[in-house]
């Protein structure tokens, strides 16, 4: 009789305590993550898993809780003890559990390298570097390479007048303006890296690849047509690249490849989308060599029909102030005539619904750099710059002629001369790798026009006339627009 008693009771509390025991089982919370004792870090998660339904807070802030009863927030804590706790809510249950996390902030150290001594003289870039192919000159100078970012170490090789000759790898070499290095101390050996991850991503109007470097080292440029590539060879490097994030809303870049072309030299193979270049930058964030690809201007690319509405031109006066340029035989100065030009052009432009941004638009100096400034300021599409020549047979006609240093804008130089030499002017020619410095940047399409020359006599007479000269801007007006539906239909 005990026993059966006994049992009946046990039952009985059973029956009692089952929906309390169910409650407290479906209700319980349970905290899987932040519950660290000491961290080193501001930034905290605490992740944990409640009854689905659930009412979550932490440090008395509400927090998402996901279907699953998960959930979780980030702290950012201070120096010292974070007491934290973390309560659920369902219906009358409220269930809670707290901690304290201790942040200790730890000084962050100098990398210091092993010390090894370097015998030889090592120099850094400036702002403004460019590395030449050879020490030989012109009036425009030597032929430049490309230009560099701040900040990288070389290995002085030798030294020839304004230039320096230093090592880029173990094989290769060039050559650097004085002016634009400093030597470092002397023993500092150049750096060599490692590569490490890759991001190619979309940011807003260009495709940017972000390659990771344990030292800012020196690199190359080279442009290919077919296949249409740009190619970065990364001088001191070998590759430890094992990953290549790459997003599917790339708009210039198809993909992207590397190779180790020597023991010390990396290359970044960038296969681009489109026939036509607008421009690319290669520079360092930290260490970090970062490459922007810009989109085709979106006034081109959503436009049902090709034009010039919406684009924004750079357009160049050459010469100007103290700077005459070339004087006719009757005393005509270059810089006035450039001028001239310069306005029919931004009239013609603007007509077509172009913006228009002048490096100058009176007779004054204006420094090389300095226009370039204004250029890369406003954001400018690309930039036409307006000359007159000079030299050679003053009894002939001459003729007229287009400019471009980079081989992606050959055509763009060659849609213009075609439009000029509609006014019956002699063909002067179409002219490639010119070492002019507003052909120099990478930044945007440039083309140079050399409308007629000075020291003709025959082009004298045409060039003096203001009517000829507002139909040579026309023709350059024209073979913008020639470019441009080029550009819109793909193909070169």
């Amino acid at each position: 009789m005990k026993t059966n008693l006994k049992l009946l009771l046990t039952i009985l509390l059973t029956l009692v305590l089952l929906p309390f025991a169910y409650s407290q089982s479906n209700n319980n919370l349970r905290v899987v993550r932040g519950k660290t004792d000491t961290v080193t870090t501001s930034n905290h998660f605490v992740v944990g898993v409640a009854a689905p339904g659930s009412n979550i807070y932490i440090n008395d802030q509400p927090v998402k809780q996901y279907s699953t009863g998960s959930f979780g927030t980030e702290l950012i804590l201070r120096e010292g003890d974070n007491p934290i706790t973390v309560r659920a809510t369902l219906g009358a249950t409220d269930v809670s559990e707290s901690f304290t996390v201790f942040f200790k902030k730890v000084p962050i150290l100098p990398r210091v390298d092993p010390i090894t001594f370097f015998p030889k003289l090592v120099v850094k870039t400036k702002k403004g570097a460019y590395l030449n192919y050879g020490a030989g000159e012109d009036r425009l100078g030597g032929a430049k390479i490309n230009f560099l970012a701040e900040g990288i170490k070389m290995e002085l090789i030798d030294s020839t007048k304004n230039l320096y000759k230093v090592k880029l790898s173990e094989n290769s070499y060039a050559f650097i303006p004085k002016q634009f290095t400093e030597k470092v101390a002397f023993g500092v050996a150049p750096p060599y890296s490692l590569t490490s991850s890759w991001s190619v991503s979309n940011a807003g109007k260009a495709d940017r690849v972000r390659v990771s470097l344990e030292n800012r080292q020196p690199y190359t440029i080279h442009r290919e047509l077919d296949p249409n590539k740009l190619i970065i060879d990364i001088h001191g490097a070998a590759c430890n690249s094992n990953w290549i994030t790459q997003y599917l809303d790339l708009k210039a870049i198809d993909y992207v490849h590397l190779q180790q072309r020597a023991s010390d030299v990396f290359s970044v193979i960038i296969k681009l989308k489109e026939a036509f270049s607008w421009g690319y930058t290669v520079d360092y964030v930290g260490n970090s060599l970062d490459i922007t690809i810009k989109h085709t201007p979106e006034a081109i690319a959503i436009a049902a029909k090709p034009s010039l509405k919406g684009l924004v031109f750079g357009v160049d006066a050459g010469h100007g102030g103290s700077a005459s340029g070339a004087v006719s035989p009757s005393g005509i100065k270059e810089k006035d005539l450039n001028l001239d030009m310069v306005f029919m052009l931004k009239e013609e432009l603007e007509k077509r619904g172009a913006r228009v941004v002048l490096s100058r638009s009176e007779d004054v100096d204006v420094a090389m750099q300095e226009r370039l400034d204004i250029f890369k300021r406003e954001n400018i599409d690309l930039m036409v710059s307006i000359h007159c020549n000079a030299g050679g047979n003053p009894l002939k006609p001459m003729g007229t002629s287009t400019y471009y240093r980079h081989i992606e804008y050959r055509t763009l130089a060659e849609v213009i001369l075609r439009r000029l030499l509609e006014l019956d002017v002699t063909n002067f020619g179409l002219v490639g790798n010119f070492n002019f410095s507003l052909n120099a940047p990478i930044e945007f399409p440039t083309v140079l026009v050399e409308t007629l020359f000075m020291s003709s006599l025959p082009d004298e007479v045409l060039i003096a006339d203001p009517a000829f000269r507002k139909e040579m801007m026309v023709r350059v007006a024209k073979g913008l627009e020639d470019y441009v539906k080029l550009v819109k239909k793909g193909s070169r």
